[in-house]
């Protein structure tokens, strides 16, 4: 069983949130906030497996709570769920601990399913916003990415590739952009998700973003 709290300011958003997700045997919302405070507050006394977070929320919003529950709750998984497209929100908040941040015109199985992941610990963010992430990441060959492990960081090459995903292109395109073939291409997408121990292009993308990937 998953257990949830919802944090966010509009009262009516949050009780049709609790409505929709009771309808799904394996999740179960324990708990309801209105403000960034409340959240910690709550999330500390009830421990949930996820919190789900709005940013923009008055007495503490969604980017300091986040924060703050990586001490209150270190097992619980925070998973934004905003309005905002800002890419400095997404960075901010991924950046301070969130899981997820996907966006409130998201489907009802969109949003599901990143609850589903986020509580296992894997990085969901809405390909609306994954695709605009290449501003946050540095020039190719400015720093190497840490990894889990005693695995080296990505090379020079898997960060242009890794650049290039961010941006939403495809295996070909990426190939044309790099005068690489696309299987080269694809053995490069595996070293990079190897090494990241990730998934997906996705969640690749995301972990770049928490390893510090910035221009200077």
């Amino acid at each position: 069983m998953i257990t949830v709290l919802i944090a966010d300011d509009h009262p009516l958003f949050r009780h049709g949130l609790v409505s929709l997700l009771s309808g799904y045997p394996d999740i179960k919302v324990v708990g309801e906030a209105g403000d960034g405070v409340e959240a910690v507050a709550r999330a500390t006394e009830l421990q949930p497996a996820v919190v789900i977070m709005d940013l923009r929320m008055p007495g503490g919003d969604g980017v300091e709570a986040t924060a703050d529950l990586r001490s209150a709750a270190p097992s619980t998984m925070v998973l934004v769920l905003t309005a905002s497209e800002d890419d400095e929100d997404l960075f901010e908040a991924m950046r301070l601990g969130a899981r997820g941040y996907i966006l409130k015109y998201a489907g009802l199985d969109e949003l599901v399913g990143a609850v589903r992941a986020v509580a296992l610990g894997d990085v969901i963010i809405s390909p609306a916003m994954a695709k605009r992430l290449v501003d946050h990441l540095g020039p190719a060959g400015e720093h190497h990415l840490p990894t889990n492990g005693d695995r080296e960081g990505l090379t020079l090459r898997e960060l242009e590739v890794l650049r290039r995903v961010s941006t939403g292109a495809s295996n070909s395109q990426i190939a044309a952009q790099l005068n690489i073939s696309e299987a080269t291409v694809k053995a490069h997408l595996r070293n990079i998700m190897e090494k990241l121990e990730v998934k997906n292009r996705a969640q690749a993308v995301a972990k770049a973003i928490n390893g510090g990937l910035l221009r200077r």
